[in-house]
């Protein structure tokens, strides 16, 4: 919600900023400042434009010379303090350069001399202010908007003297170069507009003087009257020999000079404002609390986060801990059920036949027994340029008892009765196993001689023969022979 809030010299007025216009709301007085201003600021928070309406509002042109920023700071604060010693409020503008300036630059220093007007209501809204209860942006006047008005105005020519009415009086305005030069306020001594007439004729003729001596124009400037249609006629009377324009106020949606203003607080742009200490330190603790709140909110979401994700992870935690929890009864339960499965299995009724069938499984072609892994490397260890590339092994079905094992040569062996006593049932029973082994030669040594000398080697150690077969294409020997195997026969008898 925006509010206007204007100072002058009958006290506060309160004007409300709505869809369908601008609404007086409350007016104040002196004595009412501590009383029923701090009772309005007391409700929702408000966004306010404080306005000074002063008749003693003054304005002085100064042309400084072009130097550094900082020294044209201090040029500007002495000049502010020569012009205006005792005001409390002040204002430095740049206005645009004229052909008769030359090298300086001007500066329009505007100043509210006599401030104790506004400073009793300046106290409540900084208090306000930093309680944030109302937001004050800047302390503006009735001649800075009206420039601001000017401005958009690309119809008005670019240098006039503005002549516009209100309730304190009327009020001269100079525009140079769309710029706010000059402004004065005639105060009103009588009821009507025609008793007035006569004093603000005399003050137009002094006004005119007075711009003429401080260069600001040559000759008479244009004069634009800016007053509803019906004061027209009177109005004419104020300077008969100068060509006069008149604008009807009315066609801004507008009854006078301070409805007009109160318009151009809602427009774009920002207009002119006073220098406020009280609003200033109510800006600055506003913003550190702003800041602090803001720090406050940002630590409050970073430990609300660093929980959450904690309550996150431990809640993950929880359900993976419940998972594991589950799976340990699960294997629990079924080590439970395999424990008294085997309390009620009974035992094998035939130990022997069990134990026949593991070794016949574990005699499968793979890995080979120690005898022929023994074997065939005292082989190779008597022919270090032979390196064995595979070994495949078998082992044969007939079994023989150990009396019939021959010594030196490859006997075959008759087939025996089955009375009992067959070498399934005997311990000192041996078993023969086929082998085939493939060779490669790491020198040039002829194949036929290495055959030769392998088969002859292993006829010696073992006393079986062994075939010998070439295979030229890969360089290659493949070896066949048998080998009894006693390790293959041997079993405990069972208890």
């Amino acid at each position: 919600m925006e509010h206007s809030l204007v100072i002058n010299a009958q006290g506060l007025d309160i004007w409300r900023h709505t869809a369908s216009g601008i609404r007086h709301e409350m007016k104040l007085g002196a004595d009412d400042a501590k009383t029923k201003l701090q009772d309005w600021l007391a409700g929702a928070r408000r966004r306010c434009t404080l306005i000074a309406d002063l008749a003693d509002e003054r304005h002085a042109i100064e042309r400084l010379p072009h130097t550094s920023r900082a020294d044209r700071l201090q040029l500007i604060a002495r000049k502010l303090t020569q012009r205006f010693p005792d005001a409390a409020f002040t204002s430095a503008t740049s206005l645009p350069t004229g052909p008769e300036d030359g090298t300086v630059k001007p500066m329009l220093l505007s100043a509210l001399p006599r401030s104790s007007s506004l400073t009793l209501w300046m106290d409540v809204l900084g208090e306000a202010g930093m309680q944030g209860q109302i937001n004050v942006p800047r302390l503006t006047s009735v001649p800075f908007l009206v420039e601001h008005w000017y401005r958009r105005q690309r119809t008005l020519p670019p240098q006039g003297l503005l002549l516009t009415l209100g309730a304190g009086g009327m009020r001269q305005i100079f525009i140079r170069q769309r710029r706010l030069a000059f402004s004065r306020v005639i105060t009103a001594r009588a009821a009507t507009l025609a008793e007035n007439l006569p004093a603000y004729r005399d003050e137009l003729t002094q006004t005119l003087a007075w711009l003429t001596s401080q260069r600001l124009t040559e000759g008479s400037p244009p004069m634009l009257v800016l007053a509803a249609e019906a004061d027209f006629p009177l109005l004419r009377d104020l300077a008969p020999s100068s060509v006069m324009d008149f604008i009807d106020i009315t066609q801004y949606d507008s009854t006078d000079i301070l409805s007009l203003a109160l318009k151009e607080t809602r427009q774009g742009g920002m207009p002119i404002h006073y220098n406020c200490p009280p609003l200033h330190r109510a800006r600055q603790f506003a913003t550190a609390r702003r800041a602090i709140w803001i720090l406050t909110v940002a630590m409050l979401s970073a430990g609300l986060a660093s929980a959450t994700i904690e309550t996150i992870d431990t809640t993950h935690l929880r359900q993976e801990s419940g998972q594991l929890i589950a799976e340990q009864q699960k294997l629990q339960n079924e080590l439970e059920k395999l424990r008294a499965e085997d309390s009620v299995q009974p035992p094998p009724d035939y130990p022997d036949d069990w134990i026949d069938k593991a070794e016949s499984l574990a005699r499968d072609p793979g890995v080979a027994p120690t005898d022929i892994l023994q074997a065939v490397a005292g082989l190779l260890d008597k022919i270090p340029w032979a390196r064995l590339e595979s070994l495949a092994w078998k082992k044969l079905p007939t079994e023989v008892k150990n009396d019939d094992i021959p010594t030196g040569k490859n006997t075959p062996q008759k087939p025996q009765p089955d009375d009992g006593s067959n070498t399934k049932n005997t311990p000192n029973s041996a078993a023969s196993a086929s082998i085939e082994l493939e060779i490669s030669l790491t020198s040039n040594e002829p194949l036929q001689t290495a055959a030769d000398k392998l088969t002859s080697l292993w006829q010696q150690q073992h006393g079986s023969p062994m075939k010998a077969h070439i295979d030229p294409g890969t360089a290659r020997l493949r070896l066949d022979t048998t080998l009894t195997l006693p390790s293959l026969g041997k079993r405990e008898q069972p208890l």
